[in-house]
């Protein structure tokens, strides 16, 4: 098995055993003891993860790994999840980012987001396509989705949007209709509302990309995260994660 099946088998694992049912001992065995911690409500280092899995009791409990319970990526040292769960009456839909190191998770980031109750493209944030197809091209289409970002995101040009995205453009974020006059209009209708700063990181397999960005949102600083499906060297599907970055958090690693 590549490391990549491996790393992907140990967060699988890690939902299913350390934060299904409770098996700490295997959080503390794939957890490295210099683990940095970059989630706005999380604990810092390891004793404070392990500390916040002994009480955690409300996060979703997938009955095997024989198939994707969520979206779930790898490339190089990262791992990125795209799930949902059930937290305080509401469902919420979070990224996760986790990086290895010599076998063990070393770093971790995230961010979460309510799912509203409708959406404008009528599409819930999680639905839609779960499996990367491993034979398309992962550098090609992380080089179209940088490409994307810096021109349409960053330098604004709006009119180079069509080069990057197909006209019946499914979209997950809940704020943004279908197709690519759905991006237009949100562009232009929130221009002053919504921003790209910096993106951090971008991280492919085959026809899905991850993008970690920072930038604004309605005046508030903001984490982004969006993930891309590719076809023929064009984006045909976007999911987005985004949340606030608070101005104080347990601990100095920051969200990004």
């Amino acid at each position: 098995m590549d490391q990549h099946s491996v790393n992907k088998t140990l967060i699988r694992d890690f939902y299913r055993r350390a934060l299904g049912q409770g098996d700490i001992d295997f959080a503390r065995e794939i957890v490295a003891d210099g683990y940095i911690q970059h989630s706005a409500m999380g604990k810092p280092g390891k004793a404070g993860l392990i500390e916040s899995l002994e009480s955690f009791g409300k996060m979703p409990k997938p009955v095997s790994t024989s198939k994707p319970f969520m979206r779930l990526l790898a490339e190089g040292d990262f791992v990125v999840t795209n799930m949902s769960f059930g937290w305080g009456g509401s469902q919420k839909v979070v990224v996760d980012l986790f990086r290895f190191e010599n076998g063990q998770v070393i770093e971790h980031w995230d961010a979460v987001q309510d799912q509203p109750e409708s959406t404008r493209n009528g599409n819930a944030m999680l639905d839609g396509a779960v499996e990367a197809d491993p034979t398309e091209p992962t550098e090609t289409n992380k080089a179209v989705v940088a490409d994307y970002y810096q021109r349409v995101l960053i330098q604004r040009q709006s009119d180079r949007l069509t080069d990057f995205v197909v006209v019946d453009l499914i979209q997950h974020n809940p704020e943004i209709a279908n197709g690519a006059t759905g991006l237009q209009a949100y562009f232009s209708g929130e221009s002053s509302k919504f921003s790209v700063k910096k993106v951090h990181r971008i991280i492919g397999e085959g026809n899905f990309v991850v993008v970690q960005a920072e930038g604004q949102l309605a005046g508030k600083p903001t984490v982004f995260y969006d993930i891309f499906r590719l076809t023929g060297g064009k984006i045909v599907e976007q999911w987005s994660v985004s949340q606030t970055i608070p101005a104080s958090m347990p601990h100095e690693n920051g969200m990004l």
